[in-house]
């Protein structure tokens, strides 16, 4: 019986080939877009999942109350990961970490003649062992052992010594704030993509503790984050409870508390609002999952629409079958088979069309997505293009075999009222998800177009952008006069780390003002910047002035937004 069913879909398939085409193209569009996504979402879902403590991984967190408000940091004392690891019996390891790269800070590192800008991390001697990056060089106990180590990733080896195993043992120059270094290779790793942890080298935390940044070792001065190794069978929410009051016991004058989350979780869940978690990318996964099933629902219900609406060509074929004993049953999993089979097709060429967009897919969404005919995957995508068919398969199969024999015999078959408004209702429910995602298409447009010319108070035509670097960081003066000589160059100037990214980079609490209560607690970013940085960037002055060289040292001198000085009530 199921031969002779396939047997009919072929034959079918032969006589009306156009009609085939177009349901192949509906149907095989439509499970390659699903496949596209649910190779994004398994991605996000995945990410630093791969770790093989993942369930005894978990971050240390602050909690403080600001102006009125629940704020939640990741920044962390630079001493608090010693301090837990010797304090906490529960704590099986702990490492701090300070990554450049989410300051935007670049550093130089050179071989001979060969010199790369690149943007690391600072972390403890035991991250390579709780975190389970591959190295394909060195000791993952030992690699960050000594104060002048440094750990390099395969790319940046490449690009330094030609080869990752010419690059073990050899040294680097390192070059940071104005700081010069000279490094040993002590171990290759290859962090794997999805992998929320971006780096291109490590350096020790040693060295920045010692040589670089020691204001780091008081409890009042807060950068790096930590992160915690429970020993087996660790109760992590009551760990949670017993740290909240941790930087205590080293400052008793602190406005921070402490909690854990797992390590594994930031990514997808890392919005807090007032204290509480609030979202993060999960929404964004949930979003598109939900996309992708509006897309295959469209899908289906274009393919019943086909199939009903090509139903009088098979009406003889129903009529006849049921003449000489064919039940319904018999007739509705021939029409079923039918719709599977069709999937089935679909989904061989929705595989080669979706391996045919995923380098465009890939650069759209800046992933590297592979895709791997894995026996999960295959299973999946058989069990949804088997549920596809079935699917789309239902109405027409019943639809087909409730035809009466005799009408049908004698051409007297006429649609119910209830069947044509199954069928508009179908169309009409496709045009409602096709009009729900394009007018979603042009509000995320028309967000995208806000956010790229929205007037950020500052000019940002024809400003170019880069790092001080080498002798211009003790030179700065004299190189931004020369830089004011160049013909096409209205002015130029300079700033400490970023104007846009205002939640990272130097900070304080310990702005006092008049009429200021005991009660106000305001953190305050800082920009320490050079003459002419305001009217370089075009920033206009609401009240007072600019730094300006006329009035001599200007060392002592503040210039605070607007925001600012509202919530001072100034």
């Amino acid at each position: 019986m199921f031969r002779h069913s396939l047997l009919i879909a072929f034959r079918n398939i032969r006589r009306h080939k156009s009609s085939f085409l177009i349901n192949l193209i509906g149907l095989s569009t439509g499970l390659a877009c699903t496949f596209l996504i649910f190779l994004w979402v398994q991605d996000e879902r995945g990410f630093d999942k791969f770790h093989v403590n993942d369930q005894r991984l978990y971050q240390v967190m602050e909690r403080s109350e600001e102006n009125g408000h629940v704020m939640i940091k990741e920044m962390t004392q630079g001493l608090l990961a010693e301090s837990m690891a010797k304090d906490l019996p529960e704590v099986a390891a702990a490492v701090p970490v300070l990554s450049l790269q989410n300051d935007g800070t670049n550093v130089l590192l050179r071989n001979g003649d060969k010199t790369v800008k690149s943007s690391g991390i600072f972390a403890g001697p035991g991250f390579f062992s709780i975190f389970s990056f591959p190295l394909s060089n060195g000791n993952r106990n030992k690699v960050l052992g000594e104060k002048n180590n440094i750990v390099l990733t395969g790319p940046l080896a490449v690009n330094l010594f030609g080869s990752a195993e010419q690059a073990i043992g050899k040294r680097v120059d390192f070059e940071f704030m104005g700081e010069q270094k000279q490094l040993v290779v002590s171990g290759i790793t290859n962090p794997p993509a999805n992998n929320s942890q971006k780096f291109d080298f490590a350096l020790t935390y040693d060295l920045l503790m010692k040589d670089l940044a020691p204001n780091m070792k008081e409890w009042y001065n807060e950068g790096p984050s930590t992160y915690l190794l429970l020993k087996p069978g660790a109760d992590a929410d009551r760990l949670s409870i017993k740290i909240r009051d941790f930087i205590k016991n080293y400052r008793k004058e602190t406005i921070f508390t402490l909690f854990l989350r797992p390590y594994s979780s930031a990514y997808l869940y890392g919005r807090y609002e007032e204290g509480k978690q609030a979202g993060g990318r999960i929404e964004y996964v949930r979003l598109f999952s939900i996309v992708a099933l509006f897309i295959l629902i469209i899908a289906c219900i274009n393919f019943m629409n086909l199939s009903t609406a090509k139903a009088s060509r098979r009406m003889k074929e129903v009529g006849i079958k049921k003449a000489i004993g064919s039940t319904r049953k018999a007739l509705i999993i021939q029409f079923l088979c039918e719709a599977v089979f069709m999937s089935l097709l679909a989904l061989v060429a929705a595989i080669f069309l979706m391996l045919l967009l995923l380098p465009v897919f890939n650069e759209v969404t800046g992933k590297q997505l592979e895709w791997k005919a894995e026996p999960g995957w295959i299973a999946a995508a058989v069990g949804i293009s088997v549920l596809t068919g079935l699917l789309s398969g239902s109405y027409p199969a019943l639809y087909l075999s409730g035809f009466n024999p005799i009408a049908v015999l004698k051409g007297k078959v006429k649609n119910s009222v209830g069947e044509l408004l199954a069928r508009k209702g179908l169309v009409v429910f496709q045009f409602m998800i096709s009009l729900v995602l394009i007018i979603a298409v042009m509000v995320v447009y028309k967000q995208i177009d806000y956010v790229q010319s929205k007037n950020l108070g500052y000019d940002r035509s024809n400003v170019l952008y880069f790092d001080k670097e080498g002798a211009v960081v003790k030179n700065a003066a004299s190189f931004l006069a020369e830089l004011k000589k160049i013909p096409g160059v209205v002015n130029a100037s300079a700033i400490q780390q970023s104007v846009v990214q205002v939640n990272q980079g130097a900070a304080t609490y310990g702005i006092e003002w008049p009429g200021k209560s005991q009660t106000d607690l305001v953190n305050f970013n800082i920009r320490m910047v050079d003459f002419d940085l305001l009217e370089t960037l075009g920033f206009g002055m609401r009240e007072g002035r600019s730094f300006s060289r006329s009035f001599g040292g200007e060392d002592d001198k503040l210039i605070f937004n607007e925001t600012a000085i509202r919530v001072m009530g100034l």
